[in-house]
């Protein structure tokens, strides 16, 4: 209770943080799905701790916004680290203790009651734990961590990457949960011996490496060892294919060596083997300047090079995008490979920055889940959420990369007649434009005038007044400031088209018969996902085969990218035409975790999905903002909510 009590106090400071007007206590009860009366004691209890200011009008709630309140405002983050490092504390004692430790020890190093350590640390601590299959036994006011040893490991792991600096503060976290260790003599050996064996690891696979082999010192120093087990791994077998299968061995050996001169304590075969399967899945094979087709295929056999390149075709024919070309192929394949012997031998590899991918860049996310579900199939093996998000890296990077956004704009230059000046302001605006508009016209003042031609950009001289779209005023000789306000203009006026079209397509996907208000199913998100796909199947907007397929894509990642919404659709069948089924409820849905008040069933027939990556991206930007939900939630008939939503594109 406690702890749905906090999440409730944090949501509700984030949204007046980012709310830009006042938030009805009526509003702030509906988003989480509790009384106006205890949003006022909410109110009242933050006020008083003097972590945050929260003013109250008729108009409803809202932050502070002087100096005052930026200050608290640190404070706050202050107090949210404090939450976090006494949960670590106490999971720290807890994993190293043998005995139990002491309610009342934990209190008094912490310096907070008992009440406060049961009700404001504990449920947070309960929490993580069993998320690695682990549990805490509490008798005669001793706590234990109860569970096998590797799962104590994972959670060790779990903790050194999951604060806001990921794998590179990994080291500073494990020295905070193990304060007896001298952490960063120990990362300095690693990369001491690594250099020394001559293996090549890139900075992210290295802080990988180190976290794991800095939980399996740690543990072995405290004489917590891994049990025997029957699945044991032939390393050297699984060396036979490596060209650097010595260099390997080499680095095991001399880092075995270092830990029982420096720590007096053997390495065990069981942690061994793992430390040699650690360094061999973080080695680079190849830099990835000197790939190319005939260095993968002295690595990885055709089948597997084929296998990836088919699913990258299908996966650019999904979504519309540009084929993949070699470089990007390449690269992926390679990565696809280590990552397939990543889930071959259970090995994981968090990324610290998934969340933030499938948040902010959730189109991208979306085709590398319909890329990672396509290799799973292919293989039989599990790509979860941190490797889904690392082949976003890859595809994301590709298509800035060859991103086009030639001649969607359109432009007027109006200049004076005056020597060559003319011929080189015109030459240096087309270089600024950088063939993103298509210059339709060049004249001067009078002409202009006389003629007004339509355009979306019109860069002039002079003072005139365009008979549409923008305008930017640039002086004879083009200076570096003018040629930023083309460039920012012309940005806005790309931006403006694009999410002008994806608007409008959004409004055409919309109808009155896939819309409900406040409905509620037993059985979860399965229920809600055949309920709406029930929906568009009567109305012939989809089939059976394409529901089954939103299924899917749900088991594969939750489509609950953002605060309030869900975005269910399918992974790879399309839809018969295009639809959008929504449902609006006042109480929210528990979504994978997250609670939602809209879910958002998207169909995207085969010839529309050009329109997928605007389209899906300006739905999730519509709901990551504050005013906008709150704006949607205050509607309730269709017309309402297509007025709210999409309305811009009348």
């Amino acid at each position: 209770m406690a702890s749905k009590k906090s999440d409730r106090i944090d949501r509700l400071v984030y949204v007046l943080e980012h709310a830009n007007s006042w938030v009805s206590a009526a509003m702030l009860a509906k988003m989480l799905d509790t009384s106006e009366r205890t949003i006022r004691n909410y109110v009242a209890e933050i006020n008083r701790q003097g972590v945050q200011r929260i003013e109250s009008s008729n108009d409803g709630y809202r932050l502070a916004s002087d100096r005052a309140h930026a200050l608290e405002g640190r404070g706050r983050q202050d107090s949210e680290q404090s939450g976090v490092v006494r949960r670590n504390y106490v999971l720290s004692r807890l994993v190293n203790a043998r005995e139990g430790v002491s309610v009342f020890d934990l209190a008094d190093d912490l310096h907070i009651s008992e009440s406060t350590l049961s009700s404001g640390v504990l449920p947070g601590v309960r929490k993580l734990v069993g998320q690695f299959g682990l549990a805490i036994d509490t008798h005669s006011f001793t706590m234990r961590l109860i569970g096998n040893e590797q799962d104590k490991r994972r959670l060790l792991g779990f903790l050194a990457t999951h604060d806001a600096g990921g794998y590179f503060s990994s080291a500073e976290t494990l020295e905070g949960l193990f304060p007896d260790f001298d952490v960063h003599e120990i990362a300095s050996s690693l990369v001491e011996i690594c250099q020394r064996s001559d293996l090549l690891i890139n900075d992210f696979s290295l802080n990988n490496l180190l976290m794991h082999v800095l939980v399996i010192v740690i543990r072995l120093q405290s004489d917590h060892r891994l049990a025997e087990r029957d699945d044991l791994i032939d390393v050297d077998r699984m060396l036979e294919e490596f060209s650097q299968r010595n260099e390997i061995i080499r680095c095991a050996d001399r880092f075995a060596r270092y830990v029982e001169e420096r720590f007096g304590c053997k390495i065990p075969e069981t942690d061994y083997r793992q430390i040699v399967l650690l360094i061999a899945l973080s080695v680079e094979r190849y830099d990835y300047g000197d790939l190319s087709l005939e260095s993968l295929a002295r690595l990885i056999d055709q089948e597997f090079l084929d296998l990836v390149k088919q699913i990258a075709d299908e996966t650019a024919a999904r979504y519309g995008i540009p084929a993949f070309d070699e470089a990007l192929l390449l690269q992926l394949t390679l990565h696809m490979y280590n990552a397939y012997q990543r889930a071959a031998y259970h090995v994981s590899y968090p990324n610290p920055l998934a969340a933030q991918i499938k948040r902010d860049y959730a189109p991208v996310y979306d085709m590398a889940v319909h890329f990672a579900h396509r290799f799973s199939r292919a293989l039989g093996c599990e790509m979860d959420e941190n490797e889904i998000a690392f082949i976003a890296f890859h595809i994301g990077a590709y298509l800035e990369r060859c991103s086009e956004t030639s001649n969607v704009a359109t432009c007027v230059i109006v200049v004076g007649q005056y020597h060559d000046f003319a011929n080189q302001l015109v030459a240096d605006i087309k270089r600024v434009l950088d063939g993103d508009a298509t210059v339709v016209g060049i004249m001067n003042e009078r002409e202009y005038l006389g003629r007004r031609p339509e355009c979306d950009l019109v860069i002039a001289m002079h003072n005139v007044v365009p008979a549409s779209g923008e305008r930017v005023c640039v002086g004879p000789i083009l200076t570096k400031r003018g040629e930023r306000a083309i460039r920012e203009r012309l940005d806005a006026v790309i931006d403006s088209k694009q999410t002008s079209h994806a608007r409008q397509f959004l409004r055409g996907m919309l109808a009155p018969e896939l819309f409900r208000r406040n409905l509620r199913l037993e059985g979860g998100r399965d229920a809600y996902i055949d309920y709406l796909g029930g929906l568009a199947m009567q109305l012939g907007y989809a089939d059976a085969e394409f529901v089954q397929d939103v299924h899917l894509r749900e088991n594969a990642s939750s489509t609950a990218f953002v605060d309030e919404l869900a975005l269910p659709h399918s992974l790879g069948v399309y839809a018969r035409r295009s639809f959008i089924a929504v449902l609006h409820n006042d109480a929210p849905l528990d979504w994978g975790g997250r609670d939602v008040h809209f879910v958002m069933m998207i169909g995207i027939a085969k010839e529309d999905m050009t329109y997928f990556r605007d389209a899906f991206d300006l739905i999730v930007e519509f709901f990551s903002s504050v005013d906008k939900t709150v704006a949607l939630m205050k509607t309730d008939s269709f017309e309402e909510f297509v007025e709210a939503f999409a309305g811009e594109a009348e």
